[in-house]
């Protein structure tokens, strides 16, 4: 019997599982496998409501037959009695292919601040941050591009791994200085050393400290890109990728 049900395991931080069963292929590869690709997230759904969940690793599997607690008991033992093997590299090739979402990956360096449920404050800067990373990711897409922040849920060292393996598989980098966070100059600073091309942004003000001037090591801070506000980032970000073109699109696939 051909193999028509698929279920997703998103492995989280802390020993944490988040399954997504019995769906189709296409079901799985847009829910879990695509998003997982971009920004390590899964999404799933609770009645009407569908959240995004950082995952640190993505299983895939294929079935016969539809998953049904009732009579297969625990799900990771009904998959492991079954023996059915994880398909993830094979459906990440296929959303590649299929999808094209790994066509020009662009990975974008930013500060990690703020918390999405802290004080007010806190919630201000997160949303400063996550408001700014859409408008890049929007723009990006007009040059069939996939953006890729790693967000602080993953385990240090494995966030570090999964930094570098992604800053490995970019075309190019794009890396917002403000707050000269270190990790941030780390990330620049390792893409440089592998050659990739780096565009430098950054607001003329602190977001933590919002009467603070912004000021960039003085090893960067003449090809930085400096806004006031979202608009004015996106239109000198997009300049910035005009101008250097053959640059970061040496295959000419961006000549429209």
């Amino acid at each position: 019997m051909a193999e028509s049900y698929y279920h997703a395991v998103g492995i989280l931080a802390g020993n944490r599982t988040k399954t997504v069963k019995n769906k189709t292929k296409d079901q799985i590869l847009i829910q879990c496998v695509i998003p997982f690709i971009a920004s390590r997230t899964i999404n799933t759904t609770w009645g009407n409501k569908t959240n995004a969940i950082q995952a640190l690793e993505l299983r895939v599997y294929s079935t016969s037959k539809a998953w049904d607690s009732k009579v297969d008991g625990k799900f990771e033992e009904w998959i492991k009695n079954i023996g059915s093997k994880n398909r993830f590299n094979q459906l990440r090739k296929q959303a590649e292919e299929t999808y094209g979402s790994t066509r020009h990956r662009v990975f974008v360096v930013m500060p990690i601040q703020g918390e999405k449920y802290g004080t007010q404050n806190d919630q201000r800067i997160y949303k400063e941050f996550d408001e700014r990373f859409k408008k890049i990711d929007r723009l990006l897409r007009k040059y069939d591009c996939l953006t890729i922040r790693i967000d602080k849920e993953h385990p240090l060292d494995e966030m570090v791994r999964t930094i570098k393996e992604e800053i490995k598989r970019a075309r190019f980098i794009i890396a917002d200085m403000t707050e000269e966070r270190p990790s941030c100059y780390f990330e620049a600073g390792y893409a440089d050393a592998l050659g990739k091309k780096v565009l430098y942004i950054a607001s003329k003000n602190s977001i933590i400290h919002t009467d603070q001037r912004t000021v960039i090591h003085f090893d960067v801070h003449m090809n930085v890109n400096y806004f006031t506000n979202h608009d004015e980032m996106i239109e000198k970000l997009e300049a910035a990728i005009v101008k250097n073109k053959k640059k970061l699109f040496p295959d000419n696939t961006q000549d429209q």
